[in-house]
């Protein structure tokens, strides 16, 4: 179970770092190079696919990492972009 739990933690964080890394994202100026978000995130989801095979069968273990990449990579910008959304009447 601690796999299932590390893999999918990785795979959130790396999904984070991967949408860090591209240039349309509207997080905000990162402190460090965008090309760093990228490598460790894509470091972090080999990690964490790793972890999940461990845990669970290859196509199952792909299917959930997958899946979790896709629902950060959906949710994250519409956070942000609520995130800094002007107030009602400041147009």
């Amino acid at each position: 179970m601690i796999f299932a739990l590390g893999g999918g933690l990785l795979a959130l964080f790396s999904s984070v770092l991967l949408y860090l890394a591209s240039p349309n994202q509207r997080w905000g100026e990162l402190p460090f190079p965008p090309r760093l978000a990228g490598w460790g995130g894509l470091l972090f989801l080999v990690a964490g696919t790793a972890m999940m095979l461990r845990w669970a069968g290859p196509a199952t273990a792909i299917f959930i990492v997958m899946t979790l990449a896709m629902t950060v990579w959906s949710l994250v910008p519409l956070v942000v972009a609520w995130l800094r959304r002007e107030p009602e009447g400041r147009k």
